[in-house]
């Protein structure tokens, strides 16, 4: 989504429609499937995909036209010349060939703010242009180059440019989005230079590939970043945001919100409430340089790309908006009452009145354990995805190495400095728990869940429930040697694809709310595992459910602290979160709906689709900084200061 700024934006001269288009420049979001029918106590049904992958046809090669053509300007710029038209404006030339109308910027910045004259070429650079004209550009320069086995194949001096034109920086640059890759290409290829020779076959691994490539070889829908129809078997992308229970948690329903009769503000002053045609609304007034999609972040709660387009998209029409680039400061923006966060309702309003209750309720719950260096303490680490599942993956950078290399991190550090004991659900049989201070963690898919037999992880939604079986088995097993149920906590390392607008660390831990069924799963595959058959369903008391929410909210709001403390970015609005929000839905993660454990947390470090974020997670130093992060926020929870301790490289932790 175009990031729509009040104040003096640059005006498109498209008219309204062009304008509203820019302001959607985003893909479609997949069909959602067909929701479950639901639990019954005696069977409950496994949790559901809300998104379902779309069938996707058979890739045709698409070329360039006579009036288009790639050139290489110097070294390294790539772009593409297109001739100008009768009646073409920038707009409709945007339209044609970018990927979202803030393009348009570059393209003037090569072309001049005066649009070139009919039948003259219009320069526009590669990286701004869509999916579509990438991989023709591609396709025109370099015929010879395709997909195979989940990766993209260029093989040098087989197109149109020399040999010498085809550095591993360029390929890097042109197929991954990021030249910096270059010393990843030299690694998988084993070449000692920057320039290979000529017929020299390049491997471009699939997990680096921009998406429209990603989407050829076989491992995403285009843009989109979900799982195509014919993913490669032994490569799957999961999404944090899908797996959610088969039908709504029993009493999570709410009423349609009403205008308030006598509430004109919120008590901040920030809202003002009112009614039109459409129903009933709250008015904010945008500040100079704020973005449309924050407005929609902060007070709706919605993180997802797409959703926070469409609930933009939906506020923008509704307040008269015609030009969404140049919306005026001031200006006031009609959000829907019904889209509001509890928090930000009229004071009478009916979920507003049960949110209260319920956090009136939930902050009763204070952990009274306290622990001098962390003795009698146990810490059960997850880290999300797998084998066969990397988790999310944007802008080189996939979700699963890098929080597992932060799970080995914490365990090192915990091993080290405290007397905490560690256990964990999942293992590399190769690496085991060794930390690797590497820009660059490469995929071994060796990762299995500890659990007895030990699982390897080639269904990934099996693994998601079994991570949970493991822990609350694991949870019981400590009580009943001893150890102080509040003395263990439960941690789920994971890093999103928000927004790519607003970055930094969110922790989600389990609302009351939506653990109020009872859980379980069946079949062959969960009938081998030991600790499903412990106790294969799960419930938890009103009372279980508040003191869990209260106890780990307390511990998640020492994370954001200590987080800070360490300089680590953290997400601006409401970091700590109950629940996820999708599709006018509200749901907990599976390992926290259904954890035994009353400390729990799920922790999404970072935000992959923000550049920003992906290269922080990237940085083995900032690895260490989050694990050195989270001891300090035990330190906090269990009566201790959190220690600022010097720069250290822990290098292996001890298996268990």
């Amino acid at each position: 989504m175009s990031p729509v700024r009040s104040g003096n934006g640059a005006r498109f001269r498209g008219g309204p429609l062009a304008c509203l288009l820019a302001f959607l420049a985003l893909p479609a979001p997949p069909q959602a499937a067909v929701a479950g029918a639901g639990l019954s106590p005696q069977a409950p049904k496994p949790a559901r995909r809300l998104d379902a992958p779309q069938e996707r046809s058979p890739a045709t090669p698409e070329r360039l036209a006579a009036d288009e053509r790639a050139t290489l300007r110097g070294e390294r710029d790539l772009v593409l010349e297109v001739r100008v038209r009768a009646g073409d404006t920038y707009a409709a030339i945007g339209q044609r060939y970018l990927i979202d109308l803030r393009e348009l910027d570059a393209v003037r910045a090569r072309n001049g703010d005066r649009l070139p004259s009919e039948g003259s070429f219009l320069a526009i650079p590669y990286p701004s242009l869509n999916d579509r004209f990438k991989i023709r550009v591609i396709r025109d320069l370099f015929p010879e180059d395709g997909p195979r086995e989940g990766n993209w194949i260029h093989r040098t001096g087989a197109g149109r440019l020399q040999p010498s034109q085809e550095t591993l920086w360029n390929v890097a640059l042109w197929l991954t989005g990021r030249g910096e890759n270059f010393g990843v290409l030299a690694d998988r290829n084993a070449l000692p230079g920057l320039v290979p020779a000529k017929d020299q076959e390049i491997v471009v691994p699939g997990e680096l590939l921009l998406p429209p490539f990603a989407a050829l070889a076989g491992l995403l829908t285009a843009s989109a970043g979900t799982p195509g129809s014919s993913a490669a078997p032994a490569d799957v992308q999961g999404d944090d945001f899908t797996e959610v229970p088969g039908e709504p948690e029993t009493g999570s329903g709410t009423a349609p919100s009403i205008a308030p009769s006598g509430q004109a503000t919120d008590a901040t002053g920030q809202l003002a409430y009112g009614s039109d045609d459409s129903g009933a609304f709250a008015k904010y007034r945008l500040k100079r340089g704020e973005a449309l999609y924050s407005v929609v972040m902060r007070f709706t709660g919605r993180v997802d790309s797409q959703e926070v387009n469409d609930v933009a998209f939906a506020i923008a029409g509704r307040s008269g908006i015609e030009d969404v680039t140049d919306i005026p400061t001031g200006y006031g923006v009609k959000i829907p009452l019904d889209d509001l966060l509890p928090e930000y309702l009229p004071a009478t309003d009916p979920r507003r009145v049960a949110w209260e209750k319920s956090q009136a309720n939930v902050s009763r719950y204070i952990n009274p354990a306290s622990s001098r260096n962390l003795e009698g303490v146990t810490v059960i680490l997850d880290a999300g995805h797998g084998g066969r599942d990397r988790g999310a993956s944007h802008n080189g950078v996939s979700e699963h190495e890098y929080v597992y290399d932060i799970l080995c991190r914490i365990k090192a550090l915990l091993e080290r400095d405290t007397a905490a004991r560690v256990l964990t659900t999942i293992k590399d049989r190769r690496e085991g728990y060794r930390v690797r201070d590497s820009n660059r963690l490469p995929r071994n898919q060796a990762e299995m869940l500890l659990t007895d037999p030990p699982f390897p992880l080639s269904e990934p939604y099996v693994s998601v429930n079994l991570r949970w079986y493991l822990t609350n088995s694991y949870y019981r097993r400590l009580v009943g040697e001893g150890s102080d149920p509040l003395k263990i906590v439960f941690t789920s390392l994971h890093a999103d694809a928000r927004h790519p607008g607003l970055g930094g660390a969110m922790v989600y831990v389990p609302g009351e709310q939506y653990r109020r069924s009872r859980y379980g799963y069946s079949g062959p595959v969960y009938a081998r595992i030991r600790e499903v058959r412990e106790k294969p369903y799960v419930s938890f008391t009103r009372a279980q459910r508040e003191r869990s929410e209260g106890l780990s909210r307390q511990f998640a709001r020492a994370l954001v602290r200590s987080f800070r403390a360490r300089e680590i970015p953290v997400h601006p609005y409401d970091p700590v979160r109950e629940r996820i929000i999708r599709k006018r839905r509200s749901w907990v993660p599976a390992v926290l709906r259904c954890s035994e454990v009353p400390v729990q947390v799920l922790i999404e470090v970072s935000n992959l689709n923000n550049l920003d974020d992906s290269r922080l997670l990237s940085d083995p130093a900032y690895r260490q900084k989050v694990a050195e992060a989270y001891v300090d926020a035990l330190g906090l929870y269990y009566g201790g200061a959190a220690q600022r301790r010097a720069p250290s490289r822990a290098t292996s932790s001890r298996g268990h």
